[in-house]
């Protein structure tokens, strides 16, 4: 019988637009934490006012206009080791992982200029800068509330009884974890509010990774100018596995079940393009002020493949067989504009301090494709996110004529608005030290980043969310050459 269900039901399945696409996905693309050199990162990344900076230019263009020679940077250290701790239903849990990346690569060329109404210099750069790093595992488990990801699944067919399965309600109906009763007529689940061992893992990996072309000019060392043609590159690889298992294994010995689990898997690949103005303006010889203004970043193919699999492990040792959802789809994805305010005071030529702080509207985000209206999801994006601040603050110093340290630290507040009950607010600290001679340049930081986030297993209105505190640890080092 439910073999002849499940082939009429199936014959009736559309296909849906499946949580591989939502708002998080807006929310996940709209956000930086650059990176770049280990000069910029050791001083906080704090350079839009102070200039002369390769990885500045991605936040300020107008650092360019600081530059009086040409200079190459190339990054090709950057360890990454990541510490996560998880706390769900009173259980802790925790992993560690690391990885390789490079983070930088820059060129930039400064041409003198004479007889030009006041004009010093004008400059052209080239290069990338990672703009936000999505590497990261992380691991929830606990006993559950009366609660099982079935719940919402039996609930939500209940209530809609003409509809047909599609994404994981297919495939809990096909490993037989949800059944339609003969005799209701409704479907059920032999873990329907059920307490259970529940466990998921999340790995994700990828990065965004701006192309940048860059010019300024230096306007009798009195005005800085700078514009940029940014094209970010976005690479972003998700893997969830979800556990749930009865821990007293004869509770549902009738069913004869142990165990099910479910695979998920994202892939995004995109390309897209910004531009950014900056003007930075020194009235005295000690003091610089900055001011940038980011378009927003148009991607106009996010290409998405999500696949779901599920199967169910029985008692008596046999399975259900792997049953798999396989879904693409391409949509336009609008990211918020940016603006960056900033001081930096310059002390005798030897050092700076220096602050900025930038503002951006996560709720300014839009998705849109042409066989789909985005209306749930754009209306989510205005609900749940807000207005998000950062503010980095940072200090060189030359120690010696060629010896140099630096310190800085980053504060960025949550992107949920306060009534959404999440933050995902971070705090960074770094130090490090360069040497720099008349042609070469070798620098070293260490950056320290904490967040903290809350995650849900699955739908919010029927599970508890899990803390998860995530420690990132980065060593970076960074060789150049100017001429």
């Amino acid at each position: 019988m439910k073999k002849i269900l499940l082939s009429c039901l199936l014959m009736c399945f559309s296909s849906i637009f499946v949580m591989a696409q939502n708002d998080m996905d807006a929310f996940r693309f709209s956000q930086s934490d650059y990176e770049g050199t280990a000069r910029f990162m050791g001083a906080g990344g704090a350079f839009s006012a102070v200039g002369a900076e390769f990885s500045a230019i991605n936040v300020n263009p107008a650092a360019i206009g600081v530059y009086k020679k040409s200079e190459i940077t190339f990054t090709p250290i950057v360890v990454s080791i990541y510490n996560d701790d998880a706390t769900y239903m009173q259980r802790g849990s925790s992993t560690s992982n690391s990885k390789y990346s490079l983070s930088n690569v820059g060129a930039v060329f400064n041409f003198g200029l004479k007889d030009a109404a006041g004009w010093n210099s004008f400059q052209i750069g080239f290069g990338y800068n990672r703009t936000y790093d999505y590497n990261n595992i992380y691991r929830i488990e606990g006993y559950s509330n009366e609660s099982s990801r079935m719940d919402p699944i039996v609930d939500n067919l209940n209530r809609q009884f003409n509809s047909s399965l599609s994404g994981i309600g297919k495939l809990a109906f096909q490993t037989y974890m949800i059944d339609l009763d003969a005799t209701t007529g409704l479907y059920t689940s032999p873990y329907y509010h059920k307490s259970l061992n529940q466990k998921m893992v999340v790995e994700s990996s990828g990065g965004n990774d701006e192309i940048n072309i860059s010019f300024g000019g230096n306007y009798n060392d009195k005005l800085f100018i700078g514009a940029c043609l940014g094209v970010p590159v976005i690479t972003y690889n998700e893997k969830t596995r979800f556990y749930e298992t009865d821990p007293l294994k004869n509770t549902y010995a009738y069913y004869d079940y142990d165990n099910y689990e479910i695979y998920e898997s994202l892939r995004v690949r995109t390309t897209g393009v910004n531009f950014k103005v900056g003007v930075i303006y020194q009235p005295v010889d000690f003091l610089r002020i900055g001011v940038a203004f980011h378009t927003p970043t148009y991607y106009e193919k996010v290409k998405n493949t999500y696949s779901q699999e599920m199967n169910t492990h029985y008692l008596s040792g046999g399975e259900s067989g792997v049953f798999t959802n396989d879904y693409k789809m391409n949509y336009t994805l609008t990211t918020p504009l940016r603006a960056i305010g900033s001081v930096a005071f310059l002390i005798k030529k030897r050092a700076f301090v220096s602050a900025e702080y930038e503002y951006s509207g996560y709720n300014m985000a839009k998705m849109t494709a042409n066989d789909y209206d985005f209306v749930e999801e754009n209306d989510a994006i205005q609900q749940k996110y807000g207005a998000c601040h950062k503010v980095r603050v940072g200090a060189e110093v030359y120690v010696t004529n060629i010896f140099l340290l630096r310190a800085g630290y980053n504060y960025k507040s949550s992107g949920y608005k306060v009534n959404n009950g999440n933050s995902d607010a971070s705090h960074s600290a770094s130090a490090g030290f360069g040497f720099r001679t008349k042609h070469f340049l070798f620098d070293v930081a260490y950056v320290f980043k904490t967040k903290s986030e809350k995650m849900w297993l699955y739908d919010s209105d029927y599970v508890d969310p899990a803390s998860v505190k995530t420690n990132t640890h980065r060593i970076v080092a960074t060789l150049g050459c100017k001429f």
